[in-house]
């Protein structure tokens, strides 16, 4: 077992969070290529086959950047190197009504809502952190949500798990470069159009 204490507090953080599983039940984790979610799937592997879980990867494309079926094909690749035997790539259609960033979100969630229940899964891992989780919040104040926003996001909200909330993006980047994992940096993570990354950049 791995004595890197971001690896060892990810798998802990990841270890709580399947407290609630038993023998043969499916879990699903969603990874994008980022830091934060391969960590996440990096410590799944292990945790799951512990418990005789059932871990399945999932990615999505959601077709609004050049490549983007090549980068959810890496993805692919990095999750069966970990040892996920069932990987899906979905494609999904992004309506852009209510802009990028929420209409991706909308899209996204919409998806694996969907292949939760075909799989019949007990719970979604998400990889956020608690830089998102501090983003989420500022975010919130900005559009004036007041004293609703400072709650933030939950660590088990339905069937959707986030258990690095506790967790800081050095961590997950150190999990990765143990795991010889090669993050992918998404190039909308530093284009200023974008509310989370003003937020980000400028607070």
């Amino acid at each position: 077992m791995s004595t890197n204490p971001a690896t060892v507090a990810i798998r802990s953080a990841v270890r709580e969070s399947l407290s609630s599983c038993s023998a043969g039940d499916n879990v699903l984790v969603a990874v994008s290529g980022g830091a934060d979610s391969l960590a996440l799937a990096a410590a799944l592997v292990p945790e799951c086959k512990n418990l005789l879980v059932n871990l399945i990867g999932v990615t999505i494309d959601h077709q609004l950047q050049n490549k983007s079926g090549e980068q959810a094909a890496k993805v692919f690749s990095q999750l069966t190197q970990l040892g996920i035997s069932e990987v899906e790539i979905v494609k999904v259609d992004v309506d852009l009504v209510d802009g990028m960033e929420a209409s991706a979100r909308r899209a996204r969630y919409s998806a694996l809502d969907e292949i939760a229940e075909k799989l019949n899964t007990k719970l979604i891992f998400l990889g956020h952190t608690i830089n998102d989780q501090a983003e989420g919040v500022l975010l919130g104040l900005a559009r004036g949500s007041g004293a609703r926003s400072l709650s933030g996001m939950a660590k088990l909200n339905g069937k959707y798990a986030r258990p690095l909330l506790g967790i800081s993006r050095a961590q997950t980047l150190a999990a990765c470069t143990e795991n010889n994992l090669s993050p992918w940096v998404d190039p909308h993570n530093s284009d200023s159009q974008f509310a989370r990354v003003r937020v980000r950049t400028d607070v």
